[in-house]
């Protein structure tokens, strides 16, 4: 069981940040393992074996949490550095689930060609000018996964590379500070964490030449004009629910076939931004993954 989470646990923000900071992690992720190999029968509560998939937790993160105070106060590190470094982004959290839709009528990950595309969606005069979204596959019988298709789309100046930076940790967003480069969109990505699971942002100073500024977290990740008009929207979905394999269908269903966000800007805005950044592309990347049999 060790083994399949072992990816999870590497990228986990905890983890990450202390090997920055130069420090061995290798005891940490030892006791990590032996906390999973004693829990191993609360974390197949979660299991869904048919399509071998977790349904979404905080039970890994809160042993990963655990484990690094305990390392970190057995050597006599300093926990406010920790603290203050590392903090559970609490208005993306709330903001994140009061951008939640149902699934608009776009096209499946699946169905999607990667390249660059001549001409965006527009959904009500706005622009979706970046989407994620991640797509079970389900063999013919439609009862096991096959695999799984995640879809990466949007604004880059990058070329053929995926459309996002990925560097940036969420709470920058309210600090008007999410920008470390030139680029256009961030994606932030949070695996069974009580944070946010999936959020996209435009940079921080793109905002400002739009003259857009944040609206109230209780409102959504989304920005506002002078005369207070809604001009980017953040908005998030999960659909095609199933349950984690231990309840009734229908009881508990909480792994969902379809799993994504987009951002949407309003069109005369969006012209606005093509004036700013005239080589700008919009590229769809793909990401498969497919089981054994």
């Amino acid at each position: 069981m060790f083994d399949n989470l072992k990816g999870i646990i590497l990228d986990n923000e905890y983890i990450v940040y202390l090997n920055h900071l130069g420090i061995d992690t290798s005891e940490i992720i030892n006791h990590i393992r032996i906390e999973i190999e004693k829990n191993k029968d609360r974390l197949d509560i979660f299991t869904n074996r048919s399509v071998d998939m977790y349904s979404p937790n905080i039970f890994l993160e809160n042993v990963i949490f655990e484990e690094v105070n305990k390392y970190l106060y057995k050597n006599n590190y300093d926990l406010n550095f920790f603290k203050r470094d590392i903090q559970l982004d609490i208005k993306t959290l709330i903001a994140t689930q009061n951008s939640i839709i149902e699934r608009p009528k776009i096209t499946r990950p699946s169905e999607i060609e990667e390249g660059f595309k001549p001409e965006l969606i527009n959904i009500n005069g706005f622009i979706q000018i970046a989407r994620f979204e991640s797509e079970m596959i389900e063999n013919e019988n439609g009862w096991r996964r096959k695999g799984q298709i995640i879809l990466f789309e949007g604004l880059s100046i990058f070329g053929e590379k995926k459309p996002f930076i990925e560097y940036l940790p969420s709470s920058l967003i309210w600090f008007n500070a999410f920008y470390y480069k030139p680029f256009i969109i961030g994606f932030v990505k949070k695996f069974n964490s009580i944070e946010a699971d999936n959020t996209l942002w435009v940079d921080s100073l793109l905002l400002s030449e739009l003259g857009l500024y944040l609206d109230n977290f209780n409102n959504g990740i989304q920005a506002l004009n002078e005369e207070n008009e809604v001009v980017l929207k953040f908005r998030q979905w999960r659909s095609n629910l199933i349950n984690n394999g231990s309840s009734l269908v229908g009881q508990d269903s909480n792994i969902a076939k379809l799993e994504g966000c987009d951002l949407i800007l309003r069109e005369d805005y969006y012209e606005q931004l093509k004036m700013i950044i005239p080589d700008m592309e919009f590229y769809s990347k793909k990401s498969e993954i497919w089981l054994k049999n």
